[in-house]
């Protein structure tokens, strides 16, 4: 009789691991998502003019799939053969982020003057990346390119 009762409770305690497993393992968050804020950081360089940009700033995302939208905003200077000054990467205005591709851990989006591409870590924490972005100011060309990264805010 014991070992009748013994196997029913193993089973029936089993069931409830197994139930309660699979229902925690659906209900956890991917960890490999873009939803949410980030702190970003870029350093890029037009070669051609011998100028340097750094900015620090923010991006906000929503996702939906494997697609994500959203904002960001920034602030830094570009230095080049006359001195510092504040281009239109970093005047600190509000810019939206559209186009985005998240597929594993390569994400892809865009700005209204750049285009960033990225890895995310494994544990979905930090993105790093190459990011080129244009843009005609005073009837100059300008092409940036460099690294980007971005932290995810906790």
């Amino acid at each position: 009789m014991f070992s009748k009762l013994a196997s029913a409770s193993g089973v029936v305690f089993v069931g409830m691991v197994a139930a309660c497993s699979s229902h925690e393992v659906d209900t956890a968050p991917s960890l490999l998502s873009m939803a949410g804020n980030w702190t970003q950081g870029a350093r890029l360089q037009d070669s051609s003019k011998g100028q340097t940009h750094i900015h620090t700033g923010s991006f906000s995302f929503a996702q939906e799939g494997d697609a994500f939208t959203g904002s960001g905003q920034q602030t830094g200077l570009c230095h080049g053969p006359s001195g510092d000054y504040v281009g239109p990467l970093a005047t600190g205005a509000l810019f939206q982020i559209t186009n985005g591709v998240q597929q594993d851990r390569n994400v892809s989006f865009k700005s209204d003057l750049c285009a960033y591409t990225g890895v995310m870590s494994a544990d979905g924490a930090r993105i790093e990346g190459t990011v080129q972005c244009a843009y005609t100011d005073h009837g100059t060309s300008f092409v940036w390119t460099g690294d980007w990264l971005a932290d995810r805010e906790r």
